[in-house]
């Protein structure tokens, strides 16, 4: 018997279910973010999740997301974040650390080294 939590977010023509991703997905997602190399668009389109983890949070195939408008897709971005607010939270901490490492070295390569 499975407790994970889901959420249908209703669209045009389409219901999509939205589902709360595992410890283990978390852990793939960032290796996978590690790794890098993704499409522009499928990482950038909306600021929050790239489209790649929004099929990963629901039953949408990357087909079907590419036949989605933004605000649709926003819609059901929003479902993904009311059902996995521990990873949305995670990612948070993850970008604010990376944001304060590159004013750390920014700080350091304005020094003058000593002669």
């Amino acid at each position: 018997m499975s407790m994970t939590l889901t959420k249908t977010i209703n669209l045009p023509g389409l219901a999509v279910t939205v589902r709360e991703l595992t410890v283990g997905e978390i852990r793939a997602w960032m290796k996978r973010i590690a790794e890098g190399g993704h499409d522009p668009v499928d990482d950038t389109l909306l600021q929050e999740i790239s489209l790649a983890d929004l099929c990963s949070m629901t039953d949408l195939e990357p087909e079907q997301a590419e036949g989605l408008t933004p605000s649709q897709l926003r819609r059901v971005f929003e479902g993904c974040r009311e059902v996995n607010p521990d990873f949305f939270g995670l990612r948070d901490r993850i970008e604010s650390a990376g944001r304060q490492i590159l004013a750390r070295l920014s700080e350091g390569s304005s020094e003058t080294p000593a002669p």
